[in-house]
């Protein structure tokens, strides 16, 4: 088969997104013996530097990138010029689709939580995400959650949706921790014990009651500060201000984007992770911290819980306390620590590159058939 993927996420610095086609693009590239062809878009000029070499795969450079010529004008060009039999779209399926057509809706979380959205992404999400979904021949997302989601909200038949979890990539792996100490204090400054946050920085991540959480945990005796990695978003300002408000400057680091290879070391130099997430689809850095052996808080209510399983303290997200008891017990207890980074090693262990691969390739076998 000739296949189509839209990456345009690669090159995006976009957290979840971009992490996925990163990962699905490498395991696909070792499965060269189903006889698929692949052409990969991108947009970003970073982009093609992370899609690996192989022979079954064609780079080619989608233009303009504005998504309002890419999606309605550009992909429909190309079906007719590269004869694809399979596009796999992401989120947006482009209009005049000749050929068949696999979705990946990682979650429609704008749906239930409009205030955790900006008005534009509200806009576009409410008229093409359902549109997509019901054009699409089939749908690809990362957890039951949003299957169910998708499923009751669309009136989609759940035969047509099919739930690839995501994984963590190789690179993220247990690692010496005092080495990683040192390399975070002589690249990042960071020179203290300290909690970690990974992922963007907007309202959904719920980052300013983890703020709020440092002096409850302070006037315990924890000397930690936070650290929080990945890009700003919307509604980052509010996070910003409540650490003003606060005057926890000199508590929080705000490290911005930080590259693929350094990613690890933050994961296997924190006490401990914390992804307070009020909803989320997956939540990719839940697995990838599991993976480094740091013991994780998170919230429950979302898909949290169910890639989770056991292997994390679950707080309320709408409560402050909640989040500060359960890295209050995580930091407290070292033997309840070591306890949940076992859990993790195991936990993480049941996601899989190979597999996702393997399962997306069974998708596009199946509408294909």
């Amino acid at each position: 088969m000739k296949i189509g993927i839209d990456a345009h996420a690669l090159g995006s610095k976009s957290a979840g997104n971009e992490s996925y086609y990163v990962q699905l693009l490498r395991a696909l590239a070792c499965h060269q013996s189903n006889g698929n062809r692949y052409i990969i878009y991108f947009t970003h000029p970073d982009g093609a530097k992370q899609i690996p070499t192989c022979e079954q795969f064609r780079v080619k450079r989608i233009w303009p990138a504005n998504p309002y010529l890419r999606i309605p004008v550009a992909f429909p060009v190309e079906y007719r010029r590269e004869n694809l039999d399979l596009f796999h779209a992401q989120y947006i399926l482009p209009p005049f689709c000749k050929p068949r057509s696999v979705t990946t809706i990682a979650d429609i979380l704008f749906e239930s939580y409009p205030g955790l959205y900006s008005r534009t992404e509200r806009m576009i999400f409410g008229v093409f995400f359902p549109w997509s979904a019901r054009r699409s021949d089939h749908i690809i997302t990362v957890s039951q959650f949003s299957k169910k989601d998708i499923v009751d909200r669309y009136h989609v038949d759940p035969e047509r949706v099919t739930v690839v979890y995501e994984a963590p990539r190789q690179e993220f792996r247990r690692m010496g921790a005092d080495r990683c100490r040192e390399m975070l204090a002589r690249e990042y400054d960071l020179r203290r014990p300290f909690i970690l946050y990974v992922g963007r920085i907007n309202a959904r991540k719920n980052l300013e009651r983890l703020v709020e959480t440092l002096p409850v945990l302070a006037g315990k005796g924890f000397p930690h500060e936070l650290v929080i990695v990945g890009k700003q978003d919307w509604m980052a300002d509010r996070v910003l201000q409540k650490v003003r408000d606060l005057s926890l400057e000199s508590k929080v680091r705000f490290v911005g984007y930080v590259p693929a290879d350094h990613l690890p070391a933050f994961y296997n130099a924190a006490d401990v992770f914390v992804y307070p997430s009020i909803c989320e689809g997956f939540g990719i850095p839940l697995v990838e911290a599991m993976a480094c052996g740091v013991p994780v808080v998170t919230s429950f209510g979302s898909s949290l819980e169910e890639v989770a399983s056991d292997a994390a303290v679950l707080a309320d997200p709408y409560s402050v306390s909640s989040i500060a008891n359960a890295i209050e017990r995580v930091l407290s207890d070292e033997s309840f620590a070591s306890g949940l980074r076992e859990k993790g090693l195991r936990r993480a262990g049941d996601f899989s590159e190979a597999r996702k691969a393997q399962e997306t390739i069974d998708v596009y076998h199946r509408v294909c058939a």
